[in-house]
Order: structure tokens, then C-alpha cells, then sequence
């Protein structure tokens, strides 16, 4: 998904002695270009810059098609990638995609979004929106949570697997 012309995001994560804050701002004809400042210990890292451009919508028989450069000033490691997405019956998202670098070979992602009506039995009663994701970034397993918290408002939380670590994010996407 890239965000709309127009559109920004700004966001913070945190997992343990590390965090990021990233800023996003949609431009025309589909691109993406955002930049993250990490953190690691109190220390700041290099900045990285990536663009991202959306080659198609998503319809009803089609995916997404997006294809995307990450940290093209290479600071840390330029990586490439092209990736699908497609919303499937029952409120499942699938993602899959290839790349290099950061993204060497496959990776892609399974999101099930839970219907808070389903889960409250007053019509307000301020669960959130919820997604449950599992998803493999080429090298780990990930599991984790969106909880869209008011309009825009978004926190993700999780688990990244191969570094054994909890981490937390709190994104507003106008």
C-alpha cells in the first residue's frame, strides 16, 4: 500500500534498546517517499530515505502491485523490492513479495482483521479495531498486532522472533 497524494504518516517504534521514528508523505502518480531515524542505546543511527511506487490499485479479481527502494542513500544496505497484496474473504489480507538486500529472496505476510462487533456486545463499546499479523521478512518469523486506536490513529505491537524482542509503534496517518 502506499499512502495517497497529499497524505503523510508519521510514526515511532520502540523494541528494547532500539527505536525508530519514521515520517511518510504520499506524492503524485502513486509514490511513497519516507525516511527513519533509528536509535540504539541513545545513540542515533544514519538516516535512511525510501520510495516506494504503487503500479496498481487493487480491484476485485487483482492485486496491489507495488515496487519500492529502501534506504536508496545507502547508509546501512540499499535493498530492492517488488511485492502483491490482496484482500481475501473472511477479513485476510495476504502479502508476498521478493527482493534484495534487507529483503533477500521471499518474503509476505498473512493479516486477519478481527470484527470488533463480533467481539462487544454494546454497538460502542470502544474495542478497537484489530488486526492479527504473521509475517516472514526473508529471514524471521514476525507475529504482531494493529490496533486502530481512533481515526488515523494506529499502535502495533509484537514479537520479532529470531531477535527475541517485543516491540511497540504508535503511527498517525492523516
Amino acid at each position: 500500500d502506499t499512502l495517497r497524494p497529499g497524505q503523510f504518516s508519521a510514526g515511532a517504534f520502540y523494541w528494547q534498546d532500539h527505536s525508530t521514528v519514521v515520517a511518510a508523505v504520499g506524492l503524485p502518480v502513486g509514490m511513497e517517499l519516507s525516511a527513519a531515524a533509528p536509535w540504539h542505546k541513545g545513540v542515533s543511527g544514519n538516516w535512511t530515505v525510501n520510495a516506494k511506487v504503487g503500479l496498481a490499485q487493487e480491484g476485485l479479481l487483482l492485486p496491489a502491485i507495488a515496487v519500492g527502494v529502501e534506504d536508496f542513500g545507502e547508509q546501512t544496505q540499499r535493498s530492492y523490492y517488488a511485492a502483491v497484496s490482496k484482500a481475501l474473504p473472511f477479513g485476510i489480507r495476504v502479502h508476498i513479495g521478493a527482493g534484495t538486500g534487507r529483503f533477500k529472496g521471499m518474503f509476505g505476510a498473512l493479516e486477519k482483521v478481527l470484527n470488533p462487533t463480533s467481539l462487544r456486545q454494546k454497538k460502542h463499546s470502544g474495542f478497537p479495531v484489530t488486526s492479527l499479523i504473521v509475517e516472514m521478512d526473508g529471514k524471521k518469523m514476525n507475529y504482531g498486532a494493529r490496533l486502530r486506536l481512533a481515526h488515523g490513529l494506529r499502535l502495533d505491537t509484537g514479537w520479532l522472533g529470531q531477535e527475541q524482542r517485543v516491540y511497540l509503534g504508535l503511527t498517525y496517518t492523516n
